[in-house]
């Protein structure tokens, strides 16, 4: 099927002209109060759970609508289709009490720089214009942006992590200068990762250097990574098998699973919390280094990197890896270990779980 550059142009701004007449909608069901009758506390509310949405979004659709009756002539070019959402977005959003009369005196030349010009040119000429109004040299400005500084987060059914963020340009500026870095350090050959993975395992990177480093402070459950809970109740004796055994319990995090806990029991802090039954805590031993300092510094002085072909990842990237983990009887020495950035340690167990269980 061909189609044309002009239709898929003509197809949006038909878009945009029905997303205007739908909220010009909205801001006459938000005056009519009707919401009221329809049982909900808010227009806001009554979107969400009619149009089924986040109520960040409904209220969103809302005080936009609200906006546009204030700005008729950004309303009239978004209703035509000549401008987007986006563009409507920056100029409704730099609309308070303080700047209506202001903003409304160049609201007809606003309306003709959104016609030629992206949302992200016009918000540069949008906050020219009002760091004038305000006449403080644009502190307002960047205290209203700092004030919207937010960063969710919400575990998945599947034990992910999904974030949301939104930040000031100041910490914009931090975050893509150490993401980028961090990416372009991570960088490997023939990296089969998306650019979105990359930068995942860059903010994780980060992360994981500050907490390796202390950088990040302490908290009651400072590092070990991982607690053995040995119910001497549920195990008797101190044979071979009892690694076999141990309960292990992600208190706060949630259970990991095999293969992970095998992969960052290859080098790490462990502790011990003996009891008897599930609530008498007879012993907390101190934390200790699976691999000595001295095997370390061995392990450093012959491997120097990643010892994955192609991969020189330096040492304070990487893990010591048991090429025979120590639950399979295999030794903590230096023949038994080897260099792996993190990256391909987590590759390495995967691998070698799957190939075991073929």
């Amino acid at each position: 099927m061909f189609v044309s550059l002009e239709e898929l142009a003509a197809e949006r701004r038909a878009l945009d002209a029905r997303e205007a007449a739908w909220l010009k909608k909205v801001a006459a069901y938000d005056r009519s109060d009707d919401w009221r009758a329809d049982g909900y506390v808010s227009a806001a509310a009554a979107l969400r759970a009619a149009c089924r949405m986040a109520h960040g979004v409904a209220r969103g659709h809302v005080d936009l609508a609200r906006k546009l009756e204030a700005l008729p002539e950004v309303a009239a070019a978004y209703g035509r289709g000549e401008i987007s959402r986006r563009h409507t977005d920056v100029v409704a959003n730099a609309y308070t009490p303080e700047r209506a009369e202001a903003i409304s005196e160049v609201e007809a030349e606003l309306v003709d720089v959104a016609r030629q010009h992206t949302p992200k040119e016009l918000g540069g000429v949008v906050r020219y214009l009002t760091d004038a109004i305000d006449g403080d040299g644009g502190a307002a400005s960047d205290e209203a942006l700092y004030e919207r500084r937010r960063y969710h987060l919400s575990g998945t059914l599947d034990g992910m992590l999904a974030t949301n963020g939104l930040y000031d340009p100041e910490a914009r500026a931090i975050h893509l200068a150490a993401i980028n870095a961090e990416m372009e350090r991570d960088r490997m050959e023939h990296d089969l990762r998306t650019p979105a993975q990359r930068r995942a395992d860059a903010h994780t990177n980060l992360m994981r250097q500050s907490l390796d480093r202390g950088d990040a402070g302490t908290s009651r459950n400072v590092r070990p990574h991982v607690t053995v809970v040995v119910d001497l109740d549920e195990v008797a004796g101190t044979t071979p098998e009892l690694i076999t055994r141990v309960r292990t319990e992600g208190r706060r995090n949630g259970h990991l699973s095999a293969v992970t806990l095998e992969r960052l029991t290859c080098d790490c802090n462990i502790s011990r919390v003996i009891t008897t039954g599930r609530s008498e805590v007879l012993d907390v031993g101190r934390a200790t280094r699976t691999i000595p300092p001295a095997i370390w510094k061995a392990l450093v002085v012959r491997d120097r990197h990643c010892q994955t072909p192609g991969c020189d990842q330096p040492p304070d990237r990487c893990h010591a890896h048991h090429i025979v983990h120590w639950t399979r009887g295999g030794p903590t020495n230096l023949q038994n270990l080897q260099l792996l950035c993190w990256h391909h340690h987590r590759h390495r167990h995967s691998h070698d779980t799957q190939a075991r269980a073929a």
